[in-house]
């Protein structure tokens, strides 16, 4: 008998929770076809001076109630280093005082690659800014004027090299699905994504959400979103490309808000989506390993924690992996951390 052992193909990473600050719209200098950050985040109309209060008291109240570990604090929904830059060093500093208090361990917020200047970033990073997350969306050129980015892939790429000459961390946030996408859009979007190195990545399928500019367009028969199905044949490959680099993939989807779900018009919504990619491309590697040894495993010791997502949502890839000679027969799942192909 006959062995082989290996790990998920995710990297390590550290679980963290987020402390989320959404400032809708704050910050843009315009508005992209397809955004509608009000109604993703659900959050309402405030001043930044009735958001830096809510932290301020928030926070605090948080952490008095009981013991709890720390949090990362994230500013989203918004184009932070777009606003006046007092506002930003205001909240960064807030939050570095929360960080000597033990409530945050790392402050992140996300922008526009068009939307940065290295020194007020150094400046940022030395007041208590630890990552930035550029909305990139796309390095199609294509896509980004289809979209109203008004920028270009270039400056996309230069701005990821800005932030890190800065010394903060990378993020990349991505949105398959936009309007001028074709065939192998996507896929070069990883390819350049790898090749940026980013500490983690977001990727956000296209959603058309009521009262947007996409939504004129799909009403008019313009554009044409992902299905589902289009989305898993994309994203699970991708995704499986980032764990192989080592990159951390934070999240799948939107966040499904309160109320949300009744403002999506079409695209690729699913409350199991990050769990339908992420099985497939755990498939997907699982496929990959057998291949390699050029024949089905009697055994394929599984650990416990990935029993939910072995099979796929409500069991999808039963038949998938049935197809590589594969039943629950021959499954075995173990309190282990390492997967196990044991032959005769």
């Amino acid at each position: 008998m006959r062995t082989t052992i290996f790990k998920h193909p995710e990297p390590a990473h550290p679980k963290t929770r987020i402390w989320p600050v959404f400032m809708p719209f704050m910050g843009c200098p315009s508005k992209c076809i397809y955004c509608s950050q009000d109604r993703q985040t659900g959050a309402g109309t405030k001043t930044l001076n009735e958001i830096y209060q809510d932290i301020a008291q928030e926070i605090p109240e948080f952490f008095l109630k009981k013991d709890r570990p720390p949090l990362e604090l994230a500013f989203f929904g918004g184009t932070f280093t777009a606003l006046p830059f007092e506002w930003q060093q205001r909240f960064i500093k807030l939050a570095a005082e929360f960080k000597k208090q033990g409530f945050l361990t790392k402050v992140r917020c996300s922008t526009r690659p068009d939307c940065i200047d290295a020194d007020q970033l150094k400046e940022l990073r030395s007041s208590g800014l630890d990552m930035i997350e550029l909305g990139i969306q796309s390095f199609s050129a294509e896509v980004l004027r289809r979209s109203a980015r008004n920028y270009s892939p270039q400056t996309a790429a230069k701005a990821c090299g800005t932030v890190r000459d800065c010394g903060l961390s990378l993020g990349i946030q991505l949105l398959p699905g936009l309007p001028g996408t074709k065939r192998g859009d996507f896929q070069h979007d990883i390819s350049r994504t790898i090749e940026l190195s980013p500490d983690a990545v977001r990727i956000y399928p296209c959603l058309t959400v009521k009262g947007t500019g996409l939504e004129k367009l799909y009403r008019a028969g313009k554009y044409t979103p992902w299905s589902l199905s289009r989305t898993e044949e994309e994203l699970s490959p991708a995704l499986l490309r980032l764990w192989m680099h080592k990159i951390h993939v934070i999240r799948i989807g939107v966040a499904h808000e309160d109320g949300f779900e009744e403002s999506i018009v079409a695209g690729p919504l699913h409350p199991a989506l990050g769990q339908i990619i992420r099985s497939k491309a755990l498939y997907l590697y699982l496929r990959s390993r057998i291949a390699m040894h050029g024949s089905t495993p009697e055994h394929l010791v599984v650990p416990q924690k990935y029993s939910g997502e072995l099979w796929g949502h409500k069991a999808s890839l039963k038949p998938l992996y049935a197809k590589l000679n594969i039943s629950p027969a021959k499954i075995i799942f173990a309190a282990v951390d390492i997967f196990k192909f044991i032959y005769k």
